[in-house]
C-alpha cells in the first residue's frame, strides 16, 4: 500500500479532472488523432505534443482503468485544467468531469506515474461534479 504523500523525487500538481475520450464513431478516433491537436497525430498510443492553454497536465489512458470510475473508451486522457473550465478539445472528442476512485493511479511510458494524492474538493457543473485534485507525478 502507498502512502499519500510526496515523495523527494515527485512533483506534484494540481488541477480539475476531466475525462476526455473519442467518439467512436467519429473520424478523429478512427485517424488516431489526439484530442488537442486534430490532424497530428503522433502514432497510437502516444499523447499528443502539447495541450491547449489552461491545462496544468494530461495523461493518456490505455485499456480499461477501473479506478476512472466514468471510462467509456479504452483510448482516453486524463486532463487537468488550472480552472473550472473543460479543456477545449477537437471535432469527434468528448469532455466530462472525471470520476476518480480514491487509490488513482496511471502508470505512463518512460517510468513514470500519475498518482492521486487527494480530491481538494468538488464544484457543482453543468457536466455534472467536478474534482479539484493534486497528484504525484513519480518519474524513475
Amino acid at each position: 500500500m502507498k502512502e499519500t504523500t510526496a515523495t523527494s523525487d515527485a512533483a506534484p500538481v494540481r488541477g480539475f479532472a476531466w475525462h476526455v475520450y473519442p467518439d467512436p464513431a467519429g473520424s478523429g478516433a478512427l485517424a488516431g488523432d489526439g484530442p488537442f491537436n486534430p490532424g497530428e497525430s503522433r502514432g497510437p498510443g502516444r499523447p499528443p505534443l502539447e495541450g491547449p492553454p489552461g491545462v496544468a497536465a494530461f495523461w493518456t489512458v490505455h485499456g480499461k482503468v477501473p479506478a476512472l470510475l466514468n471510462q467509456v473508451e479504452d483510448r482516453a486522457y486524463l486532463v487537468l485544467t488550472e480552472d473550472h473550465r473543460p479543456p477545449e478539445v477537437g471535432p469527434g472528442w468528448f469532455v466530462e468531469p472525471a470520476r476518480l476512485a480514491e487509490r488513482f493511479e496511471l502508470d505512463q511510458r518512460g517510468g513514470r506515474t500519475a498518482r492521486l494524492l487527494r480530491v481538494l474538493g468538488t464544484r457543482a457543473t453543468d457536466l455534472g461534479p467536478l474534482q479539484e485534485c493534486e497528484f504525484q507525478i513519480d518519474r524513475s
